[in-house]
């Protein structure tokens, strides 16, 4: 296959490896850089046909027909359809039967954690279709949506219905919130003494503000949790936990303080 051939490059080659392919060529062989003008256009070509999904899915289905119907010689006007074997035949009747269609697309799409928390709507870009997606929230790593009659239309046959899409869910994880099963999970640091005394403390998360009673007598490491305050469920109507850890912070105390902890000890010892 002459393109193929030109980029060196196979025929299951993922686009971004044949972009990577024409550069590499590019770079070797750029008339400004010394190479040869003829070779430039031909890498030229090949990539302008190669380098586009569509454009491409036609060039291999006309190379694959060539292939199949050289014979050997005019001796090949003697086999009748019948004797037609192989990709000819398949083609012939993946371009004229009833069920034939374009191909399908396969998209990884990046969404943000706050995406996933409130849902958003992303634009689409096919190469040969446009088109807005709502995803909904609390959609998970690895989760898929197709959505039909959006992908290829079909090289041959027009009347065909286009293929379909599946779009595949990326997540931007952000290292600061700690997500496991919906809840979500952040710190709260107190000076050691309002762990110990408790009351009503104000938590933040990239997303809400919420306020949460600590217990008296608290201690690091205690885990509190707020129901139904984490990230949203996918495909219901419920949300995770919010899950906050106490951390003690460094106090420096003052020399009245300290006395005023001496005193405390001195009481527990007594």
């Amino acid at each position: 296959m002459k393109y193929y051939e030109i980029l060196n490059v196979s025929k299951e080659a993922t686009q971004p490896d044949i972009k990577k392919a024409y550069r590499d060529l590019v770079k070797l062989h750029h008339p400004d850089k010394g190479g040869s003008e003829s070779k430039f256009k031909e890498i030229s070509e090949a990539y302008e046909t190669l380098g586009d999904p569509e454009k491409k899915q036609q060039y291999d289905f006309k190379w694959g027909a060539s292939r199949n119907s050289r014979g050997s010689g005019f001796n090949g006007f003697n086999h009748t359809f019948n004797n037609f074997d192989g990709d000819f035949s398949q083609m012939f009747n993946d371009a004229f039967n009833q069920n034939a269609r374009g191909s399908d697309i396969t998209i990884r799409i990046k969404i943000t954690l706050e995406e996933v928390y409130y849902g958003t709507t992303k634009y689409i870009d096919t190469g040969s279709q446009q088109f807005n997606i709502k995803i909904p929230k609390g959609i998970h790593e690895g989760a898929k949506l197709k959505i039909r009659g959006k992908g290829m239309a079909h090289p041959v046959n027009s009347s065909a219905p286009n293929g379909d899409v599946t779009l595949i869910m990326n997540i931007m994880f952000d290292p600061n919130i700690i997500v496991t099963n919906g809840d979500i999970w952040v710190d709260l640091v107190l000076p050691f003494y309002d762990m110990l005394i408790g009351g009503s403390f104000e938590i933040k998360t990239p997303f809400n503000t919420f306020k949460i009673n600590v217990p008296i007598n608290s201690t690091e490491g205690k885990v509190l949790r707020i129901a139904g305050k984490g990230f949203p469920i996918y495909n219901t109507d419920n949300y995770g936990n919010l899950m906050v850890k106490l951390r003690s912070s460094n106090v420096e105390l003052s020399k009245e303080q300290l006395e005023h902890v001496q005193h405390i000890k001195d009481l527990e010892n007594a």
